[in-house]
């Protein structure tokens, strides 16, 4: 009898023990944090639930996506908390480490996020994680160096990022503004050779050239500046972000509905965009505005104009009114054969917002009222327009043709004159681009790119 009692408080003890392990264990695990409810979207709200329940009782992988999801919708400090226990779990994991740093970035505490960035570089090497490689955790800690305003740091850092155009870059701009345009000049012309019209590269060459007193040259970067595209990205953020913004809550079922758009059916997408709008309930988050535009476009593509005017009504409501709603106004009026209220939208339109296609509608309803006069005014500005994008896009040739044919057809338009001004002088015909000038002048004194541009000719 006597052992068996020893037996059962053996028993007793170790099953005491056990839970008290259990309960310590449970103490000490983190538990997720998550945003109050009722200033988030219940559809995302729900998924925050479900992942921080993963989360608290999974390894690494579960408290990345947890985070991944506060990322998307910018909750930074939420996200923090989650990569930096997914570091904790996993110091080997790249991303954890790379989106920890991240997060200290954007809340703006620099050195602290300095130092996890320079975590990265044991094991950065191996792997191709978005901020996790080299080239972009050294890009990031040069940044943060350039936010704190220490030059030095930022200069040393990005000379070790050499061969990286953003780093180049931001070497180069602090190379001319420190005085050392000289120096900065190699970093841009390579770049520049390999691409040729990159926006932030030429208008940096135009500005090292001037301070250098070559005018001449200067003028050129700036003409090719005229022409140039923004090629190179500065900012990593929003491709880092983007993905994560599109799997949970409301943005997951505005997503679902962007990749039924092949299939151009469009009652199904109209079926589908009413259930998401349902799934707001009018709440005024962002993915609101954005839907009923969607619903627009499709009601558009149904030519259904009542239901058009009814979804602007809503977003007037919602305090939208802009060139592109106003467009969709006069679209469910012109489907409806209202040319007298269509009209006068269009050209509000035009007013914000100049489009080809506003004036091309414009052109062929005054030539049904056989009103030369203003169909030819909207045929000159479709061409002024195709001239401009050919002409920024380097297309010098189609740009010739269209400004011709424009001030043919309006020669009383002085930004015309000008862009034609602006065509013959790059393709070499400076007696053409000095008289376009003087006639843009006449028309409008007060243009002040012409009187400039005017004025260097004569000086040549």
């Amino acid at each position: 009898m006597i052992q068996l009692i020893r037996l059962l408080l053996i028993l007793l003890v170790a099953e005491l023990g056990y839970c008290g392990y259990l309960i310590a264990e449970r103490l000490a695990r983190p538990i997720p944090v998550l945003p109050e409810a009722k200033y988030i979207d219940p559809l995302l709200m729900a998924d925050y639930r479900e992942l921080a329940a993963e989360a608290e009782s999974g390894s690494s992988r579960e408290w990345i996506r947890l985070g991944q999801a506060f990322l998307g919708q910018g909750f930074y400090g939420y996200a923090e908390n989650c990569f930096r226990q997914a570091a904790r779990i996993d110091p080997d994991d790249a991303l954890a480490q790379a989106s920890y740093a991240f997060c200290l970035e954007r809340t703006g505490r620099m050195q602290v996020s300095t130092r996890e960035y320079e975590k990265l570089e044991a094991y950065s090497a191996k792997t191709d994680t978005p901020f996790a490689s080299p080239r972009h955790y050294l890009y990031a800690i040069g940044r943060n160096y350039l936010r704190e305003e220490n030059v030095e740091k930022a200069e040393e850092i990005f000379r070790k990022n050499n061969g990286f155009p953003p780093a180049d870059y931001q070497l180069a701009k602090l190379l001319v503004r420190s005085g050392r345009a000289e120096e900065a000049l190699p970093y841009i012309e390579r770049n520049l050779a390999a691409t040729p019209y990159s926006l932030i590269f030429n208008q940096l060459q135009a500005q090292a050239l001037e301070s250098l007193g070559r005018l001449a040259e200067a003028k050129q970067a700036e003409d090719r500046l005229e022409r140039a595209m923004y090629q190179i990205p500065l900012n990593f953020n929003t491709d880092f972000l983007t993905p994560y913004s599109k799997r949970h809550g409301i943005q997951k079922e505005v997503e679902a509905y962007n990749q039924l758009l092949e299939r151009n059916d469009m009652d199904h997408l109209a079926k589908k965009l009413d259930e998401v709008l349902e799934l707001m309930s009018e709440r005024r988050i962002p993915q609101y505005k954005a839907t009923l535009i969607s619903m627009l476009e499709v009601e558009f593509q149904r030519k259904n104009p009542e239901r058009m005017l009814k979804l602007i009504q809503k977003l007037k409501e919602f305090g939208v009114e802009n060139a592109e709603t106003l467009q969709f106004e006069a679209g469910a009026y012109l489907l409806s054969g209202d040319m007298e209220k269509a009209v006068p939208l269009l050209q509000r339109v035009l007013e914000m917002s100049p489009t080809i296609e506003v004036h091309q509608t414009l052109a062929d309803y005054y030539d049904q009222q056989k009103n030369t006069e203003k169909r030819d005014y909207h045929q000159a500005k479709i061409a002024l327009l195709f001239a401009m994008i050919n002409f920024r896009n380097n297309q010098l040739k189609p740009a010739e043709e269209a400004i011709v044919r424009s001030v043919e057809l309006n020669p009383l338009d002085p930004q015309t004159w000008f862009y034609y001004a602006e065509i013959k002088r790059v393709l070499g015909d400076q007696a053409s681009a000095k008289e376009a000038y003087q006639k843009c002048l006449k028309l409008n004194p007060n243009h002040g790119r012409a009187s400039r541009e005017l004025a260097l000719l004569n000086q040549s």
